[in-house]
């Protein structure tokens, strides 16, 4: 694991990194009243210092010779499949709505890249959708687009 948590460890450092530099060209705020970088900022300093401690256990590990990164043969295909569906969601969020969207992403992910039953399938989009409906509209009160269906 020493190699993957090395490549994972130092892209995700990189990562934490550029979001706390970036989201300091915008305002930050304070706890009280949190500006448009506020949320960037310490996702990016958790995302950094949490690498950081993955970098420093990989330091002392033993190389395992012979680990791939992918554990699976077709582990890739899954992940562009995971980047395709993301794209595909950000593209169809406006025009479907954001119900339909996260009911069809998350029952893509449950079906196809973690194969599970239909039941579970559907089970699982209608709850996950119906937290997230509840958690980003109800409690935060963040409008999303409704789509062509109206909801």
């Amino acid at each position: 694991m020493k190699r993957n948590d090395l490549i994972g460890g130092f892209f995700f450092l990189a990562a934490g990194v550029f979001f706390a530099v970036y989201s300091r060209s915008v305002e930050i705020g304070t706890m009280e009243e949190p500006g448009p970088g506020f949320l960037p900022l310490w996702a990016g300093v958790l995302l950094a210092g949490l690498s950081a401690a993955l970098l420093g256990k990989a330091f002392f590990q033993k190389f395992e010779k012979g680990e791939q990164f992918f554990p699976e043969h077709d582990s890739w295909k899954r992940v562009g499949m995971v980047v395709a569906s993301l794209i595909a969601y950000n593209f169809l969020l406006k025009p479907l709505g954001f119900i339909l969207v996260t009911f069809l992403f998350v029952a893509f992910l449950v079906r196809f890249i973690f194969p599970q039953t239909w039941l579970r399938t559907v089970v699982t989009s209608v709850l996950s959708t119906a937290g997230a409906q509840f958690v980003f509209v109800t409690l935060l009160e963040i409008h999303f687009p409704r789509g062509l269906l109206g909801f």
